[in-house]
């Protein structure tokens, strides 16, 4: 047989073995063997090209050392940058005096190397080379163009794996993404039926903590508990509540936390566990999650919203006392879970800038403010709108210790905060009622209450807290009275002491007050502003005589307790005991 006819032989037997075997290291590696025995090499190698890196690799030897496999070399060193470059056969008859020749391969001791570039769709990939170990060797004529006929074969190995590799690859993606849209489904469909069966927040937390294996926590808009589900139950998913305030535990990885909304408002938020990064299915489940989740809080305050109505019915008949009787009211009021035996202080809060007769979108952040502080404070303490303000009945003594003016100094302070994004909104005043102890109570108590607050309103005592004790019987005065002619009365009064405690330093007014609610038994108007009671019986005759009035008299007593009253009422107490 000619060397033609070896030759194509040759080739014919490596294109065979391209064309029925998909193990790339082995095809590869044969190809070298077949080229390097062809063209009476005595070793040889085939490096693909990594463009990310530019590194030359090699993949394929063939009498060399195996740890030759492992060796990298930067693309632009040796001969197989130059074919790969060129797209052409380079022949060079001594390795040893090669410009180009690549570091770390004097070991072999090479003499004449041949390589040829890996081209494939005009593309070049890597090279194929052969090399004689022995000096003074030269390849045959054609050797170059057998050897590109050998690079063209691996080449079509190279291409034919690749594509093998990537079909396996994309056969096991769609399968791993047809598995995981139907357990999407699944759990799309369980998450629908705890919707549809009332399953709440704990059913819709439970289904995804079990099918993402993930700890889960439904909050509120506020981040208070709602449910709470852990993969399998159990209660690990408490670990969670800390993670949700910044505490978990994982180095520069919190949980995730998703807000759950309502059209534009945030309503809850769903807190999963950071085991690993969500996949782009798994987010798509956290949202059908958070809709759930949006409904199940749309059910929930349509639900607190019938309740609102149905208990603000209840106390508005408390209010105006529309009942047949005490207990029919009490009654009524125990089925929506209130006990009326318990005492209630009762607080009226006025608002300005806002319509008596608003609508439940201008109400809304503000009663949510003052139902969120008291049902932090007391689950039985009520607050509905009513004649456009808010009318608060609280349980006293809760928390321990606090009283009525207390909780209308945090409620005032809540609202302001609200209505500081509502232009021309704020607090009028407060007024805050006799304790109520029955239901027959209420309604004189509000009305005292609501008049209290008209009052310090018309004075313009803007943000007034005033308790109707305070008010008592002059209250019905100051109501049928300006401010400017109370203003004029105070001032006509009183003016004389006010002028003289303040060029003398003294305390006529204070010692005045001390006297007139101390009933005017002098001993205890000295103990009070201790002082004696000499000094005492000459800032009264002082008084007496700045004033041009007998102290003795009821009705002077009356004129200045009223004047005071007024004092107190219009600007800041002018003296403080």
């Amino acid at each position: 047989m000619t060397d033609l006819a070896v030759q194509l032989e040759q080739l014919l037997a490596t294109a065979r073995r391209v064309a029925e075997s998909l193990e790339l290291d082995t095809v590869l590696g044969s190809i070298v063997r077949d080229a390097t025995t062809l063209l009476g090499g005595d070793s040889g190698d085939m490096l693909l090209w990594d463009r990310e890196t530019e590194r030359l690799a090699v993949a394929a030897v063939w009498n060399f050392p195996p740890d030759m496999l492992e060796y990298e070399m930067a693309f632009g060193e040796g001969i197989s940058t130059q074919a790969i470059l060129t797209r052409q056969a380079v022949v060079v008859d001594d390795y040893a005096a090669y410009e180009h020749r690549a570091p770390g391969l004097e070991r072999f001791h090479f003499g004449a190397v041949m390589c040829a570039p890996l081209i494939f769709r005009g593309d070049a990939i890597g090279s194929i080379n052969v090399h004689a170990w022995s000096g003074g060797h030269r390849f045959a004529p054609g050797a170059a163009d057998l050897l590109a006929a050998f690079a063209g074969h691996a080449a079509i190995a190279i291409d034919h794996a690749r594509r093998f590799e990537n079909e396996v690859r994309l056969g096991r993606e769609l399968a791993e993404t047809n598995r995981a849209l139907t357990r999407s489904l699944t759990v799309q469909q369980r998450l629908a039926e705890q919707v549809l069966l009332d399953g709440g927040p704990a059913g819709i937390a439970q289904v995804l903590a079990d099918h993402l294996e993930r700890r889960v926590v439904i909050q509120d808009h506020l981040h208070r508990l709602i449910a709470g589900a852990a993969p399998g139950g159990g209660n690990d998913w408490r670990a969670l509540l800390g993670a949700a305030d910044g505490g978990w535990g994982v180095p520069d990885r919190g949980p995730y936390a998703v807000a759950v909304r309502m059209g534009p408002e945030v309503v809850g938020h769903l807190v999963l566990s950071a085991d690993d990064d969500l996949g782009p299915i798994d987010r798509a489940l956290v949202d059908v999650a958070t809709t759930g989740v949006a409904l199940e809080f749309a059910k929930l305050r349509a639900a607190v919203e019938v309740e609102s109505r149905l208990r603000g019915e209840a106390v508005t008949d408390l209010l105006v006392g529309s009942y047949v009787d005490e207990d029919a009211i009490a009654a009524r009021a125990a089925r929506l879970g209130y006990d009326l035996a318990r005492p209630r202080d009762l607080l009226v809060i006025g608002l300005d800038g806002i319509e008596p007769t608003g609508g439940v979108g201008e109400q809304r952040p503000i009663m949510d403010v003052v139902h969120d502080h008291l049902a932090t404070r007391d689950p039985q303490d009520i607050a509905v709108w009513h004649g456009g303000a808010i009318v608060v009945l609280a349980v006293p003594g809760r928390p321990a210790g606090s009283d009525a003016r207390s909780l209308a100094t945090d409620l005032r302070s809540l609202i302001d905060g609200v209505a500081a994004n509502v232009p021309g909104m704020t607090t009028a005043a407060i007024g805050i009622a006799d304790r109520c102890s029955r239901p027959d109570d209420y309604a004189p108590a509000y009305r005292h209450a609501r008049e209290a607050v008209e009052l310090m309103t018309r004075l313009g005592r803007r943000g007034a807290i005033v308790t109707t004790d305070e008010l008592g019987p002059y209250g019905l005065l100051l109501r049928a009275s300006s401010r400017d002619d109370l203003d004029a009365f105070a001032s006509r009064t009183l003016g004389p002491l006010t002028a003289y405690d303040r060029l003398h330093g003294g305390d006529l007014v204070r010692t005045l007050r001390a006297y007139i609610e101390e009933d005017r038994v002098q001993r205890r108007v000295a103990a009070r502003c201790f002082v004696h009671v000499n000094t005492v019986v000459y800032r009264l005759r002082r008084i007496s005589e700045l004033l041009a009035v007998d102290l003795g008299d009821p009705r002077v007593i009356f004129d200045l307790t009223l004047a005071l009253r007024i004092s107190d009422l219009i600007d800041e107490p002018a003296t403080a005991v």
